[in-house]
């Protein structure tokens, strides 16, 4: 900010001098004079100039980058592989406008750390108006499913956590709009999509969902209905009631369950017609001395389909994380995965995270 303000005077007085000089002001004034003349002038455009869009602003940027080496073991062969556990670049901004209200800007992008290194597909991009009465957004967001529950069993170094949810739950929506307000010790969120290109004119997706938190309790409950497509119609919806809760003793052990009861619902029934299926997400983790924490957690994901196309699986990871500084991450996993009618998976993974925030204010 205090560069720009000296190439803005800088400039000023090439202006002004530039004016006195066409005016003939050189020739025929003292020096003294001149320079009362150009300082007058420079006041005047500085005067003019229009407001900085700084004032009472807040911008900052922000990112995470987590490469990983896996080694896989499946029953289709071994390979080794550079992951990536979900890098991110984002950047934020803020202003208040009047007492409680602020204009908000989010725009998140992936980090394709695994190939080529370049920008990914868009993870939040959105505008909001914050007020005493709540926050209203528009753009792509979380929804209530992901912010008020499977956020709490998020806690591993994976591309693919929650390992349950991640089969078939809501992570980010675009062309949504949504509502939060935040009560004492409850959070309210609603949210609609309207992508007027795919099913009927109306929303395609609706979420509703309420937090409970203290210091140490976390308890959430959403409700989700997601119309079923089938070759651009709407065919049925999905309907998903989720549960969360999770609780962080004294002694600093994070308890946490998440669980998922998913109706599918068809109007013109396909091959395997109306079913139920269901998520459950485990989590622990404990912290060690010295910045080392074991994680552990056990998950099982099932579609409601009966016969041998069912993709069906559970299985358990555990974790050995070190955290040398607050944004540095370095960890250890392995990771097993046994389906009920495919060849069972197991990996290790070892992995580095590195975080930074910077912040600007006005």
């Amino acid at each position: 900010m205090k560069n720009s303000k000296i190439f803005f005077r800088t400039s000023m007085i090439a202006a002004a001098l530039a004016l006195a000089t066409s005016q003939g002001y050189a020739a025929e004034q003292p020096l003294s004079d001149q320079v009362e003349a150009l300082n007058q002038r420079i006041a005047q455009l500085e005067a003019q100039a229009a407001p900085s869009q700084f004032k009472n602003s807040q911008v900052s940027l922000y990112g995470s980058i987590r490469p990983t080496l896996i080694y896989s073991d499946a029953d289709t062969g071994n390979s080794w592989d550079v992951g990536d556990a979900i890098s991110q670049v984002g950047i934020k901004g803020s202003t208040e406008f009047a007492d409680g209200w602020q204009a908000i800007v989010k725009a998140e992008w992936a980090v394709d750390v695994a190939n080529s290194g370049n920008f990914g597909k868009g993870r939040q991009t959105y505008v909001a108006i914050a007020s005493p009465y709540g926050q209203l957004a528009i753009g792509k967001q979380r929804p209530a499913q992901y912010s008020l529950i499977a956020e709490y069993v998020d806690i591993f170094n994976n591309a693919h956590s929650p390992f349950a949810y991640d089969r078939e739950g809501a992570f980010f929506v675009d062309n949504f709009v949504t509502y939060k307000l935040e009560t004492g010790s409850f959070t309210w969120m609603a949210g609609a999509q309207f992508n007027g290109d795919k099913g009927d004119t109306g929303a395609d997706l609706v979420n509703i969902g309420v937090g409970y938190d203290t210091s140490a309790l976390h308890l959430g409950l959403s409700y989700l209905t997601q119309d079923n497509l089938e070759n651009g119609q709407v065919n049925g919806d999905n309907q998903t009631l989720g549960g969360v809760v999770a609780y962080t003793f004294d002694n600093g052990l994070y308890l946490a369950a998440s669980y998922q009861d998913k109706q599918y619902n068809f109007d013109n029934q396909i091959q395997h017609g109306d079913r139920s299926g269901s998520t459950l997400d485990t989590a622990l983790a404990y912290p060690l001395s010295n910045g080392y924490k074991i994680k552990l957690g056990y998950f099982q994901f099932k579609d409601g389909i009966e016969d041998i196309s069912s993709l069906d699986y559970d299985g358990f990871n555990t974790t050995l994380e070190w955290n040398p500084l607050s944004n540095v991450r370095v960890h250890l996993e392995y990771l097993n995965k046994n389906y009920d009618n495919l060849g069972d998976d197991s990996a290790i993974a070892v992995g580095f995270r590195y975080d930074f925030n910077l912040n600007w204010k006005g």
